[in-house]
């Protein structure tokens, strides 16, 4: 891990982005999601012309490189989530190849973002619903969930769990308190 670093990406980085972003959904998702719904996910979801969309609409990313590679990266975008209201901030992606789990990597990805965030209300995210170790990382980070959505991965409907996390003192993850 000396050799890593997180940086503040720019559009330049779509095509870090994009590689890192297929990778580890392949990696994450492969044996549990149908092999054509997963690859037709990669090729529109993490195609360095999105990554570019995502900057073009006013979202932010982080990357994560060890020795010059990308491996691992967060993004902030407007949201897209029904459970949005105004003053909140979408957490679209926290993604870090397996060989650096446990390494710390996600967690500095996860506090590099936050200053960027907190010019906001509310932070949220969706993820799927059996994902127990990324819930884990959100909850340890003080999301909690508010609330479900579907989730289409290349015509497959999934289901994630959505997850918000206070970003102002006073501010509840979800104003009328439930779980």
């Amino acid at each position: 891990m000396d050799d890593c670093a997180i940086r503040r990406a720019n559009p330049d980085d779509a095509e870090r982005l994009a590689l890192v972003g297929a990778a580890t959904f392949l990696e994450t998702f492969a044996g549990a999601v149908a092999g054509a719904a997963l690859l037709a996910h990669c090729r529109i979801q993490h195609a360095a012309e999105t990554y570019r969309a995502y900057f073009d609409r006013g979202a932010s990313a982080w990357l994560a490189e060890c020795g010059g590679a990308p491996v691992g990266y967060a993004l902030l975008a407007p949201p897209e989530l029904e459970a949005a209201r105004e003053g909140d901030i979408e957490l679209k992606r926290i993604y870090v190849l397996s060989r650096f789990h446990g390494s710390g990597l996600a967690g500095a990805l996860f506090d590099a973002l936050v200053p960027a965030a907190r010019a906001h209300r509310r932070m949220l995210v969706g993820v799927k619903d059996d994902n127990d170790r990324a819930i884990a990382f959100y909850v340890k980070n003080g999301f909690r969930q508010i609330g479900t959505r579907r989730f289409d991965v290349g015509g497959t409907l999934y289901d994630d769990a959505v997850l918000a996390r206070p970003l102002s003192p006073m501010e509840p993850a979800d104003p009328a308190g439930a779980a």
